[in-house]
């Protein structure tokens, strides 16, 4: 039970919400970042792990193997899985994620990136095991997230497989604090497979070292609204529903002319006219 106060305020609560929601969001907002234990189905769970050690190793292929990847930083990553299998679209519209993307985004959110990270075993070293935020470069903050990442943990995440290692309420301050506080603070996150960690993008983060004596996977779905850029390309599969399309970010692109962004917006708003 929580001890009683006095002289405060709690904040509003939404009293239609289920209560993982209102835990999230509050997490989200405190800390930065929340944990949603067992949110996907063992058997889609195990599905894209098989689909994402295939396209690891193709992409890592045509790159021209390994070394090669490794030479710019880009080993053990897959990089917008969902525009070379289907399956992974289905991180995109899950009902949990679109929940809180809707809630916090809203209804224009786009998809700016999907990646699989692949920590390798043995203690070995990966690009994303340095502090980051999944907008970089960045040295501001807001007062309302502007993008948020969806981690689907693949395989377990524990101290002995690196699970992702969080700084709590780093979303709130514009700079990297000092390696005294980062120690201090630090915050790694335990989650079974099949979970769902949601963290503002501005929170800053990194991969844990995996020593462990297998790969640890997972896939980051980062959504943001339609200011911000896309990291790829993203075009919704063949008859796709219409959540899909709206996240692939297809109505924000550039028109190539005048007479092409005429030709879109007649189009859009005679579907809107007619009620589609």
């Amino acid at each position: 039970m929580v001890e009683q106060s006095y002289g405060a305020t709690r904040a509003a609560q939404n009293p239609g919400d289920p209560g993982w929601l209102s835990e999230a969001l509050e997490s989200l907002e405190r800390v930065g970042f929340a944990v949603l234990p067992d949110a996907l189905e063992p058997s889609l769970v195990t599905q894209l792990g098989s689909a994402l050690d295939r396209l690891l190793q193709e992409q890592t292929a045509r790159a021209g193997g390994d070394d090669a990847l490794q030479a710019i930083g880009e080993s053990g990553q897959v990089r917008a899985p969902c525009c070379e299998d289907s399956l992974f679209w289905s991180l995109i519209e899950h009902p949990v994620v679109d929940c809180i993307v809707e809630r916090l985004l809203g209804p224009a959110a786009i998809v700016l990136q999907q990646n699989g990270v692949v920590m390798p075993a043995a203690g070995q070293r990966h690009q994303q095991q340095r502090w980051h935020r999944d907008l970089p470069y960045q040295s501001w903050v807001n007062s309302a997230p502007i993008a948020l990442g969806f981690l689907c943990t693949l395989d377990p995440f524990n101290g002995e497989s690196g699970g992702t290692t969080f700084l709590p309420a780093s979303h709130r301050f514009p700079h990297l604090p000092s390696d005294a506080f980062i120690r201090g603070w630090e915050h790694g996150v335990d989650a079974p497979a099949g979970s769902l960690v949601v963290f503002d993008a501005m929170t800053f983060h990194r991969g844990g070292t995996n020593r462990s004596n297998a790969p640890r996977r997972a896939v980051n779905t980062l959504f943001g609204i339609p200011l911000l850029a896309q990291q790829v390309t993203l075009d919704a599969p063949a008859g796709a529903s219409p959540l899909a399309v709206r996240r692939s970010g297809s109505t924000y692109r550039p028109a190539d002319s005048a007479d092409d962004y005429r030709a879109r917006r007649q189009a859009r708003l005679g579907k809107a006219k007619d009620g589609q």
